[in-house]
């Protein structure tokens, strides 16, 4: 298990609440390599929190609109 595999299970886990992932960085949460089990508590805890807003299966965060640059003001 590396660190990329983790990252994107987290990114799974925290953005779509997939399980797999979910238990994936349970997996790596327990793995000897200090730096791979903080980043999996990391996502564990990030996406924990971004789930206990949802509605339902599936139901998405809405993310501000961000403007493009050198939009601002523009009218």
């Amino acid at each position: 298990m590396n660190s990329n595999y983790v990252f994107l299970c987290g990114v799974m886990w925290c953005r779509y609440g997939q399980q797999d992932a979910g238990s994936e960085l349970m997996r790596a949460a327990q793995c000897d390599d200090p730096d791979l089990s903080a980043l999996a508590l990391a996502m564990l805890q990030v996406g924990s929190g971004s789930l206990r807003g949802r509605r339902g299966p599936g139901a998405r965060r809405k993310m501000p609109l961000l403007p493009e640059p050198g939009l601002e003001g523009a009218a």
